[in-house]
């Protein structure tokens, strides 16, 4: 009896604790939504006020009228087109990582050598990637922006280890079948993974959505920037238009906040089978 009522207790502290940590993470994204109907006048008002008293969405209206979707267009080009061919890349490496593991030597050492890669800040490697996509002639071009990140250790991780769990019977039945490797891999074991590409292609997606410096670095035509560099330009000489910055930053939370709450039922799968040692 004892034990059941300091189970309760132990349940509901957990649940109040939860809720106050969720609360806390919340908060902010709530404030901007609703700053971004405040007017500009009230953004700075003290004391400050969680709503508006005279709310309005002439901000909105002014960012939508100055061209904000050709930004969001190139935003999804850049975040569609990379999720897609990342998730290409990184699901045939991570399988001949795993199926290969027996048949080809070093291939645990290969594996071994791209997890040494993550220990190195992305920042270190701008400059050699701005270098080379200017050598290659994709300089204020968005696949410049698009190639340099379409591998990740990550996604190659988390194939890998999907695959290792998979028995290689599968892989040993098709091959005395006479059926081609790559038809093995698309045809039988990819789809065993569905969980392991949804996972990814949710990262890959709000990777792409949310970069900053390689697009800022790369891209100099105003109309090849993406949505957040475009962003960035309502910060000038003359002044901050925080309205517009607000309103345009809720904006660009709704794709990804839509993707994830379709998809998010596949994370957990995902990284629980990304989670298992091989």
């Amino acid at each position: 009896m004892l034990n059941t009522k300091r189970d309760k207790a132990i349940n509901a502290a957990m649940t109040v604790l939860s809720l106050v940590i969720a609360l806390a993470i919340l908060f902010p994204i709530i404030w901007l939504v609703c700053s971004s109907f405040k007017q500009s006048n009230e953004l700075f008002r003290y004391p400050l006020h969680m709503l508006s008293a005279d709310p309005t969405a002439e901000h909105y209206v002014s960012v939508m009228e100055g061209g904000f979707m050709r930004y969001v267009g190139n935003s999804f080009f850049l975040a569609i087109v990379g999720t897609i061919i990342t998730l290409v890349i990184s699901s045939m490496c991570g399988y001949a990582l795993a199926v290969y593991r027996n048949e080809i030597k070093y291939t645990n050492f290969v594996f071994g050598i791209f997890l040494l890669g993550t220990l190195i800040p992305g920042e270190t490697l701008t400059v050699p990637q701005v270098s080379v996509i200017s050598a290659l002639g994709l300089y204020n071009n968005i696949w410049g922006v698009i190639l340099p990140v379409v591998t990740t250790t990550t996604g190659i991780f988390l194939f890998r280890q999907m695959y290792m769990q998979l028995p290689l019977s599968f892989v040993e039945a098709a091959r005395i079948d006479g059926c081609p490797e790559f038809k093995t891999f698309t045809h039988i074991m990819a789809p065993l993974g569905s969980s392991t590409f949804v996972t990814l292609a949710i990262f890959s997606f709000m990777w792409r959505w949310n970069d900053y410096i390689l697009p800022l670095l790369v891209l100099s035509d105003q109309d090849n920037y993406t949505i957040q560099i475009a962003i960035k330009n309502f910060i000038g000489h003359m002044g901050t238009d925080w309205s517009s910055i607000l309103s345009a930053s809720v904006l660009s939370m709704i794709p990804v906040t839509i993707v994830f709450v379709i998809l998010q039922r596949y994370i957990i799968g995902g990284i629980s089978a990304g989670g298992v040692k091989g």
